[in-house]
């Protein structure tokens, strides 16, 4: 009977234990594309908050001809300076998505192709890239460590 009851506590143990989904390649293919294009939709309507929340704590931005941006906080800050660029569109497209064998890291690369108003008044257009990295958080939240995008000409005067 001792053995019965170690047996059905060991087995409610591991049960509660197991997570409530298992990792496939294609389910964090999924996760991760829906969290880029939900970035993307968020650039796209200029959504400081919105973008912001994709970050991780310590993710690190690359700007195009800018120093090393480190800190969610910090990023927040480099987001509304490019928000604030007048009268910025911007169009995204996703290229590529790749994820880890192990599942907890992928990346996610396109292009971009941003119109503002020039230091001159003029209208302004910026093709660019992008990549990001996204790391599988303990909630199982995909956040972006590490962010770089540049432009495919040199980068138009703007306020």
């Amino acid at each position: 009977m001792r053995y019965i009851i170690l047996f059905l506590s060991l087995a409610v143990c591991l049960t509660s234990c197991a997570p409530t989904t298992s990792f496939t390649p294609s389910n964090a293919l999924q996760a991760v594309n829906e969290a880029d294009t939900a970035l993307q939709k968020a650039v796209v309507e200029n959504n400081l908050e919105g973008i912001v929340s994709f970050y991780a704590e310590d993710a690190v931005l690359l700007p195009t001809a800018e120093p090393v941006v480190v800190g969610k906080s910090a990023i927040r800050k480099e987001w509304q300076h490019i928000l604030s660029i007048p009268d910025l569109q911007s169009q995204t497209a996703r290229t590529k998505t790749e994820v880890s064998s192990s599942g907890d890291m992928a990346y996610t690369m396109g292009t971009y192709l941003s119109t503002m108003l020039g230091e001159d008044g003029n209208p302004a257009t910026e093709p660019g890239k992008w990549l990001s990295v996204w790391k599988r958080q303990a909630d199982g939240s995909w956040r972006i460590v590490v962010d770089t995008y540049n432009t495919d000409i040199p980068p138009p005067d703007h306020k």
